[in-house]
């Protein structure tokens, strides 16, 4: 059983299970009665008691004064257990009657906050050693991949997804709140084969926009990075100024972002060809990827290291903020069938000793 009990504020997605909490409790615990109205069943435990006594069949005795003066026997001290264990049994059945549930777990539900999508580049260029680290030189597509993946984690609550795209996008990872299996993915991106190879903006920029077009959060946003230009090996390529104009009456901000440095040699990352490449010599285009993010309401950045990156993200994570109302689900066990047990064996217990040294007569 699932009830909502609280809210949250986050930038939040869509209705989603995030977490399961629990822990294990003694089961005569519990939390709450579903149905404490059915205690008022208790209230005819003293109404029984009290026909049952009216309708015994009473004895006329001449005198009770013998009756007085003998001893007390162990019977005569129990005399009042049956009805006791009588009125346990009763109390035990409403209890089970009014439900008792404990606490099995909490699912924080989301909101209808954002959904964004990553639209990033997998062609040979982005295979390029010129990304300086910490740790030395890193190629394009791994700085990439490594600021997306924190940008994820930053953003708990969101619906998040990824379009990788050479010559043809694919949907790699539809919006989601399962940011475990997106950073699965985001891992095990890989460049782009040599057949496939190519920067197609205009259909990578569509692909993303019709997966965000089915996500319920009615705040949408689109991140395009690439460090190519536009030059797709396929037929008939759509314009991608006409994409952004789609993303802009969509109601779908458009980003981009244009990384890499345009001009210089690099390495390919491959141990098995170490020998230097010229990178694309005039490197991203820059004026169409700023029109692209005029067109579609946003704004474009760039990037020629990994601090820059960084930077990027998290002015698009500042800029692109939604506080909502989610929901706090919480699942309850119940916890009935001990107190319907204990009637039982309490009943039982009642008619043993009704029926022996402890019988009522008449």
């Amino acid at each position: 059983m699932e009830e909502t009990t609280g809210g949250f504020d986050a930038q939040s997605a869509t209705t989603m299970p995030a977490s399961t909490l629990g822990t294990r409790r003694d089961v005569w615990t519990f939390d709450r009665l579903a149905e404490p109205w059915r205690l008022l069943a208790l209230l005819c435990i003293p109404a029984a008691w009290l026909l049952a006594r009216r309708a015994r069949r009473r004895i006329a005795w001449p005198a009770i004064s013998a009756f007085r003066a003998a001893p007390a026997t162990c019977a005569s001290r129990l005399a009042a257990l049956p009805v006791l264990l009588r009125v346990a049994a009763c109390a035990c059945v409403a209890t089970a009657l009014a439900r008792p549930q404990s606490v099995g777990g909490t699912t924080r539900t989301a909101g209808r906050g954002v959904a964004i999508i990553a639209a990033l580049d997998q062609s040979s260029s982005m295979n390029t050693v010129d990304f300086p680290t910490d740790k030395g030189p890193v190629s394009r597509l791994s700085a990439a991949k490594t600021t997306l993946a924190r940008f994820i984690e930053g953003r708990p609550d969101d619906l998040l997804g990824l379009v990788a795209f050479a010559n043809y996008p694919d949907l790699a990872c539809p919006p989601t709140l399962d940011h475990a299996f997106l950073l699965d993915v985001v891992a095990a991106l890989r460049p782009a084969r040599p057949g496939d190879d190519g920067t197609n903006l205009g259909d990578a920029v569509v692909w993303s926009l019709d997966a965000l077009r089915h996500a319920p959060p009615p705040r949408k946003v689109l991140v395009l990075l690439t460090d190519g230009r536009d030059d797709p090996a396929v037929p008939h390529p759509l314009d991608p100024r006409a994409a952004a104009d789609l993303a802009r009456s969509l109601g779908i901000r458009l980003h981009t972002i244009a990384v890499g440095r345009p001009g210089e040699l690099a390495r390919d990352l491959e141990p098995r060809t170490r020998l230097p490449i010229p990178a694309d010599a005039p490197g991203p285009d820059l004026h169409l990827l700023r029109d692209l993010a005029a067109r579609g309401g946003g704004q474009a950045f760039e990037a020629a290291d990994q601090a820059a990156l960084e930077h990027v993200f998290a002015t698009i994570d500042a800029l692109e903020k939604s506080p909502v109302q989610g929901t706090i689900r919480t699942r309850y066990d119940e916890r009935f069938t001990p107190w319907v047990g204990l009637a039982l064996v309490v009943f039982i217990a009642e008619r043993t000793l009704a029926a022996g040294r402890l019988r009522r007569i008449p």
